[in-house]
């Protein structure tokens, strides 16, 4: 038995079981997905018809990388050299392109590759780690939405660690385990909570983190995280987008995040003379 990602235990409480693929909650808060499907299981479930909806969300998904690159330059606002993990079919680094960066992506899903690739986006197949970057190589990573699918999300970030020049930043985002408000509005229009896990089902998350579970784990790769709040870019239909906005109104007033995503950033400090 594979012990839980952050810690590393094998004490766990089940949540739901669905045949012999149970999700559980850690002793250390982390919830995820065990046994993992395998990793050919993992790769197929990207394929066309999973970034079908994405062409169909064109628009509303332009205006949130925009607002992802104009994050990033808020903090880095020199272009340098970018890498967006789990990079898609190359949308963002089109953008990031377009506004002076060097840019690269990692991606696993073979449709994807070839639709970024199509674009002009250099790609490299696979797990960021099997790309073999050099040490201290990118200025910027983003990992957008990618982490929850990730098999081994702790080996990402120790790779992505280790690619950062000293001084350089991590931008990540993830589903917020404690989603409340879209939970009870799912609950109310469907008569029943949101699953964390089905089968067949085209959102395939192996993890959900929670602010805490989320800081710890990229502490552990050894990055300083500077910010944790609310991802306004989670949603990319219409109906979750109102309530994001509640829920981001919720925040501002009371400071509790009960919206469906986090955002995290984080720098790699740099090496003491």
């Amino acid at each position: 038995m594979t012990g839980c990602n952050l810690c590393g235990s094998t004490a766990w409480k089940t949540l739901k079981a669905v045949g012999d693929t149970r999700v559980v909650c850690c002793a250390c808060g982390l919830v995820f997905l065990t046994p993992q499907p395998s990793r050919a299981a993992i790769h197929e479930n990207y394929s066309e018809q999973y970034y079908r909806p994405w062409e169909e969300q064109g628009q509303l998904r332009s205006k949130i990388w925009e607002r992802r690159m104009t994050q990033v330059e808020a903090v880095v606002p020199k272009a340098g050299r970018l890498l967006d993990v789990g990079c898609g079919t190359g949308a963002l680094l089109q953008l990031a392109r377009q506004r002076g960066w060097q840019v690269a992506g990692t991606e696993v899903s073979d449709f994807a590759c070839k639709k970024a690739e199509a674009g002009g986006v250099p790609v490299s197949k696979g797990e960021v780690w099997e790309a073999k970057f050099p040490e201290n190589t990118f200025d910027v990573i983003t990992c957008w939405h990618v982490l929850e699918h990730a098999a081994e999300p702790r080996r990402l970030l120790e790779e992505c660690y280790r690619i950062l020049r000293p001084g350089g930043w991590l931008f990540l985002a993830t589903p917020n385990l404690h989603d409340y408000l879209f939970q009870a509005v799912y609950l109310i229009t469907r008569g029943r909570r949101p699953s964390l896990y089905e089968p067949h089902e085209r959102e395939l998350h192996l993890y959900v983190f929670s602010q805490r579970t989320l800081r710890e784990l990229v502490t552990t790769a050894q990055f300083r995280v500077t910010h944790i709040g609310f991802d306004q870019g989670a949603a990319a239909v219409w109906g979750k987008w109102a309530v994001e906005q509640l829920a981001y109104l919720w925040f501002r007033l009371t400071g509790l995040h009960w919206g469906m995503a986090l955002e995290l950033r984080a720098l790699k400090p740099k090496v003491r003379q």
